[in-house]
């Protein structure tokens, strides 16, 4: 009986050990960025003062880019610019 109990626990152990994700770490996925709670809104904001984000007539949100993704919203396009803009101005 003692080893049935030890083998069913290694079955356990090793189904559930083998079924986690293995995926990498992204920082940015914890990065906080800002929704607009619309169920028609499509997009996330990088800054709170995005003036795409001030035309929201419901609440804006704070969440984490790796929420806002899996709720299917993609990043604005104004607030993309000006992130490349800004990091191409810092790598002169």
């Amino acid at each position: 009986m003692k080893q049935i109990i030890i083998f069913t626990l290694f079955i356990l152990s090793f189904v559930f050990f083998s079924c986690a994700k293995d995926e990498p770490v992204n920082p940015e996925d914890m990065q906080y960025v800002y929704v607009c709670s619309s169920n028609s809104a499509k997009t996330y904001h990088l800054e709170r003062s995005c003036p795409r984000l001030k035309s929201c007539s419901e609440d804006v949100l704070e969440v984490t880019r790796k929420k806002a993704r899996e709720n299917e919203r993609v990043v604005c396009t104004d607030c993309d610019k000006r992130k490349k803009k800004s990091e191409n101005d810092t790598a002169k």
